[in-house]
């Protein structure tokens, strides 16, 4: 009702002229045939014309009282924005940017999240305020202030410090890295040449990063732990970000590093396709083999430091990757085929970004058309993680994958999903016994146990099961006696490349 009434109020005072004209008309409306009833005279007349003149008179003065009502209206709000926001700019003011900081950072601690502050100054700015005038650099702030807002989520803040330095808040994040994106955006958006009445001017940025609660719980701590930062990543160059934390800094950066380099390993092709033979553990007869990406690169740096398959899968690129190596793989197998090998199982591993993609299955029919290969030669290999998490889901993709008749495995496999209820509906083939399992199977009495339970269940539910990572002969025979089927490992080979998959072909199977 108060809504109504105030839209009504609002309505009324747009309008007041029109109002007060319409009570005019009725009242000269009124005189008219008041005076029909008498003889005209000159003091009707007047009379008449005085009630317009006055009703005139009235809606002048209500309309210029209103008018200057909505000219106080409007200033308070200038003045109530120019006390929170930059003249310049625009961008919200220190007093904004700490109310507003303080509320970030008990959100952040009230969901168990990850906050940043970020200081950011312009390097060089003043050699282009010396040499174009304050003019040109006001522009240039105003410019670059509109470029970091198209960096931010809605979310975020960023006010100018003065002068040319801006500190930005970035609200509830999950983990460090993605503060690294944050600032490597905005050093690309700034990298840009700003236009200049037509002349090209560029800038970069120095910036530094304190998190919450990792450096600091405090505002004005983050605030001095960020502007230290900044001014260790000027000391090392230009163009540059820093976090305050030294191991936060480098684990950053390593990602960073292994970021671009994938990205560049896809683009230049860098990747390749070693397989992993897998034998019958009764003859050692060759039967199949797992596809296995390899980065061919050979970078020390990255091949220790941390495992890239991780990495990919956290940034993204597992996506693109898995789908160049199904495709490769097959194509692969279907040249073997066509030069006379016998027909050989393989293995391909499905990581989880791709299962959850939506064109998945879509893109695994279309290979299997392409290449024409039998779909009873194909296992898709799934760790347990991909389906625990939505077991319902998972089953429903995986009866779509069985329908082109490929084979399914499961791979890191624990007893909490190993049972009746956790495999019901999931249409499995095969799984699969660790490495992690394997390596202490000859000492360990738990994992004997462990291991024959889940090849007792694995039996009772006519599953196929294969042991990875066999080393020694001590734990094949181990895997004879629980009477496990299939194995792989480094005692009968290592990952081959193509060639040399084709030498072992020949050696052990018959051509044609």
């Amino acid at each position: 009702m108060r809504g109504i009434f105030s839209k009504w109020i609002q309505q009324m005072k747009a309008q007041t002229l029109v109002y007060m004209g319409v009570l005019g008309f009725f009242l000269l409306t009124v005189n008219l045939l008041a005076a029909a009833s008498f003889s005209f005279s000159p003091y009707v007349f007047i009379s008449m014309l005085v009630q317009a003149l006055i009703c005139l008179f009235f809606a002048k003065s209500i309309h210029q009282l209103l008018l200057t009502s909505k000219e106080q209206e409007e200033k308070s709000k200038q003045l109530a924005f120019l006390a929170y926001h930059d003249t310049l700019t625009g961008l919200p003011n220190r007093r904004l940017f700490n109310d507003r900081l303080e509320r970030a950072l008990l959100h952040a601690k009230r969901n168990e999240q990850l906050a940043a502050v970020m200081f950011l100054d312009m390097d060089r700015f003043k050699d282009v305020n010396d040499s174009l005038g304050h003019a040109y650099g006001d522009r240039l702030i105003r410019l670059a202030a509109e470029r970091l807002l198209g960096c931010l989520r809605g979310s975020d803040t960023v006010y100018r410090q003065g002068g040319d330095e801006f500190t930005i808040l970035l609200e509830s994040f999950a983990k460090p890295d993605d503060a690294r994106v944050v600032a490597s955006r905005i050093q690309m958006a700034l990298e840009e040449p700003f236009i200049l009445d037509g002349m090209p001017v560029t800038i970069t940025a120095s910036i530094g990063i304190a998190l919450y609660p990792l450096d600091g719980q405090l505002p004005e701590q983050l605030m001095a732990f960020a502007d230290e930062a900044m001014f260790a990543a000027k000391n090392r160059g230009h163009n540059q970000f820093q976090f305050y934390a030294s191991d936060i800094d480098a684990m950053v950066k390593s990602k960073a590093h292994i970021e671009k380099e994938l990205r560049s390993a896809l683009d230049n092709n860098q990747f390749e396709i070693l397989y992993q033979p897998q034998y019958e553990i009764t003859n050692r007869k060759l039967i199949g083999m797992e596809a296995i990406i390899h980065w061919s690169k050979g970078d020390n740096l990255l091949a220790h430091s941390m495992d890239w398959k991780k990495a990919a899968e956290e940034m993204g690129f597992m996506i693109p990757i898995g789908k160049w190596a199904v495709r490769t793989a097959c194509r692969q197998m279907r040249i073997w085929q066509d030069e006379g090998y016998t027909p050989l199982r393989m293995t391909l591993t499905v990581t989880a970004s791709q299962f959850k993609d939506e064109h998945f299955i879509e893109e695994i029919a279309v290979v299997l058309k392409e290449t024409s290969i039998d779909p009873m030669l194909v296992e898709l290999d799934l760790t347990e993680s991909i389906t625990s998490s939505n077991v319902q889901e998972a089953s429903e993709k995986l009866i779509m994958l069985k329908k082109f008749g490929v084979r399914i495995v499961m791979d890191d496999l624990c007893t909490g999903l190993f049972t009746r209820s956790g495999l019901e509906g999931m249409p499995l083939d095969s799984v699969k016994l660790d490495s992690n399992l394997i390596r202490d199977l000859v000492d360990d009495n738990e994992n004997q146990l462990l291991a024959a339970a889940i090849i007792r269940m694995a039996h009772r539910l006519g599953l196929n099961l294969i042991a990875k990572g066999v080393e020694t002969e001590e734990q094949l025979e181990h895997l004879r006696l629980l009477q496990c089927t299939e194995v792989q490992g480094m005692l009968f080979s290592s990952p081959l490349g193509t060639e040399q998959f084709m030498r072992l072909m020949n050696d052990k199977i018959n051509k044609g």
